[in-house]
């Protein structure tokens, strides 16, 4: 379910960022997205590690405790897609996580506060610096392209499949371990004596297949409110966003901080319009996509507070 519904959300952002230059047609975007496979191949699994250890010991708190963590998020998100507004499931899950364990006390065992602090300084660094890198590579571009023939300059846009790709490579590396992570911790319950194996075949590629699924089914309603909803994009300044949001995440995922695409796509579209004029950027909509974010973490700490309460009243859990 966390792997459909990353595929929903982030999904839905990848597909509207892919297709937002108007060079690459929505079939070859879903395409596209099979890229993000060789993301956790390629640069290993930090983050799937940040996610299921690093943290909290997500295994130690035992099979309900992991579902109903996991659920914590989920309705967080969900709730957010019924309203049609972007959210960050990387927020929900660490809040759904420090929910559980601050409730549990002693018997929750340890936060690990570097985890979640590499978390919650990764987040706007990939915002911040999807932003800058953009706002600096379509300046660039326009000084130095400036004075090309339009059908030039559509040329040079086709380099956007490239830059797609790296997007998704990217995402695949970081986002998508999230659940890479979860289906780890998933598959060790019955094998307590044997530690986590978070680079095995079958939590990257379970982890791929409900996500490609997720994005397939149900992405397209979120890829509205992206590049027509943040801002009217032109080629160029999609592949600027794509390149500048792509490396971000890709850098930050070999640290194993765990961050949103949604987020530093939505910066990077923000950047470019920075380039342009700052009445190029709807800023409304920026800042309900913000509001959401900052209630992301406390809400799922609190939802998951809430089910822990729930299932100590009834004695299902000490």
């Amino acid at each position: 379910m966390f792997g459909l519904v990353s595929g929903f959300n982030d999904g839905g952002n990848l597909l509207a960022s892919f297709t937002s230059g108007r060079v690459i047609t929505p079939r070859v975007a879903a395409l596209l997205l099979l890229v993000s496979l060789a993301g956790p191949l390629v640069l290993g699994t930090a983050v799937a590690q940040t996610v299921g250890t690093n943290v909290i010991d997500l295994r130690a708190q035992g099979e309900l405790s992991y579902v109903l963590i996991t659920l914590s998020p989920l309705c967080v998100v969900l709730l957010s897609l019924s309203f049609g507004i972007p959210t960050s499931m990387t927020l929900a899950l660490v809040g759904a996580m420090l929910g559980w364990v601050l409730v549990a006390g002693g018997q929750g065992g340890i936060i690990h506060w570097a985890g979640v602090a590499r978390i919650l300084v990764g987040m706007p660094i990939s915002v911040l610096g999807g932003g800058m890198l953009a706002l600096v590579l379509y300046r660039t571009t326009r000084r130095l392209l400036g004075t090309r023939p339009h059908a030039s300059l559509l040329g040079l846009a086709r380099f956007q499949f490239v830059t797609a790709a790296v997007q998704a490579f990217a995402y695949g590396a970081n986002d998508m371990e999230k659940t890479v992570g979860l289906i780890a911790v998933g598959m060790s319950f019955p094998n307590h004596g044997q530690a986590v194996v978070f680079s095995g075949a079958a939590p990257i590629i379970g982890a791929f297949g409900f996500f490609y699924v997720g994005a397939l089914i149900g992405g397209s309603r979120v890829a509205g409110r992206v590049g027509l909803g943040v801002l009217k994009v032109r080629p160029m300044q999609a592949l600027s966003q794509q390149l500048a949001s792509g490396s971000v995440v890709a850098a930050l995922a070999l640290a194993g901080a765990p961050v949103s695409m949604t987020q530093t796509i939505d910066g990077g579209l923000v950047g470019v319009g920075a380039a342009l004029r700052a009445s190029s950027v709807r800023w409304g909509i920026v800042r309900e996509m913000l509001g959401s974010w900052v209630l992301t973490l406390p809400l799922a700490l609190v939802v998951a507070a809430g089910l822990h309460l729930a299932v100590r009243v009834m004695g299902l859990a000490p």
